[in-house]
């Protein structure tokens, strides 16, 4: 039935001048509007007080009028009267648009770091050279986000709704912690580092729980996950803008103050990389790193080819 039709039939049974196959359709229609809407019939719980109110006053007149009046006839005044109740509220208000969900990414170029919060809660610090792919909001039953390079994660608790970080072939996920995800491309190892809470990382053949000042590493390449106890803190400076390593390969050194400054090296001796640094840098300049490099590792010099290009030469003694 369309609208003016019902409007119509309404009013035909409100100044008692309708059909009996008239009213038939009338309750049939308001029996199956209220079985696809029950939700919506009341405003609020005051509302349905109110009509309640109404149906019995309404049908307590009606007894004393007519005592022998059929129940049936009750009954279909109670479907009318709700059914009326659900028009004039869906006619008078404006229906809202859910606003579609949309797919959002944030980058960081080589040297530029990004905080953000997402629609939970969840805190993300996006480290130099990384892309972060995630819903404007978390429908269902997951949040899920997809990363590329390295991110600090605060996650939102939400023991009904775990939060997935995608990276490649492996996916963390946890109900409300703080831990590091660093999977660059060139790297050939993701890793996960835990410093509160409690995360899975898996992969389609294994999966590992980590807890904190815990480390899971996924090899690319044999596609296996090992972990490692480890000072989570060691691994988490870079949020604050320290640069530390441990024991660390010249090679990885480089790469390091890569991401981090947006240079590019040109080394002239490939075993640089047999070279190993223990150092910690805190917000320092480009150039005081590279002084205190060939300080700690003589027979190392440095040129600046460009702003944005550096090269390194001779041979570490160390």
């Amino acid at each position: 039935m369309t609208e003016n039709e019902i409007k119509v039939l309404m009013k035909k049974y409100l100044n008692g001048t309708i059909t009996r196959e008239e009213e038939s359709l009338l309750e049939a229609f308001d029996y199956k509007l209220l079985s696809k809407n029950h939700q919506n019939v009341f405003k609020n719980a005051q509302h349905k007080s109110g009509i309640g109110q109404k149906l019995a006053k309404g049908i307590q007149s009606s007894k004393t009028r007519n005592p022998f009046l059929h129940w049936g006839r009750i009954a279909a005044s109670l479907i009318l009267l709700m059914g009326l109740s659900y028009f004039l509220y869906n006619y008078t208000h404006q229906e809202i648009e859910v606003e579609p969900n949309i797919i959002l990414t944030k980058s960081t170029e080589w040297g530029q770091k990004l905080n953000l919060v997402l629609a939970d809660g969840t805190e993300v610090y996006l480290n130099s050279g990384s892309t972060i792919k995630f819903p404007k909001r978390f429908d269902g039953d997951i949040r899920t986000v997809d990363l590329e390079g390295e991110a600090f994660f605060d996650v939102a608790e939400n023991p009904d709704k775990p939060f997935v970080i995608r990276s490649g072939e492996v996916e963390t996920t946890v109900l409300g912690t703080s831990f590091n995800v660093k999977t660059y491309p060139e790297s050939h190892q993701v890793a996960v580092t835990v410093a509160s809470g409690k995360v899975k990382v898996a992969s389609r053949e294994k999966e590992i729980f980590l807890l904190p000042n815990e480390q899971g590493l996924f090899d690319k390449n044999s596609k296996s996950i090992s972990k490692k106890k480890i000072d989570a803190s060691t691994f988490l400076h870079w949020k604050d803008g320290i640069i530390h390593f441990e024991d660390a390969e010249l090679s990885e050194v480089l790469e390091t103050l890569e991401r981090w400054y947006g240079v590019t090296f040109e080394v002239d001796n490939e075993n640089i990389g047999d070279c190993h640094l223990t150092a910690s840098y805190n917000n320092e300049r480009l150039s005081a790193v590279l002084e205190s490099i060939v300080y700690a590792k003589k027979g190392i010099s440095y040129e600046f080819l460009s702003s944005k290009k550096i090269q390194l030469r001779g041979k570490c003694t160390d």
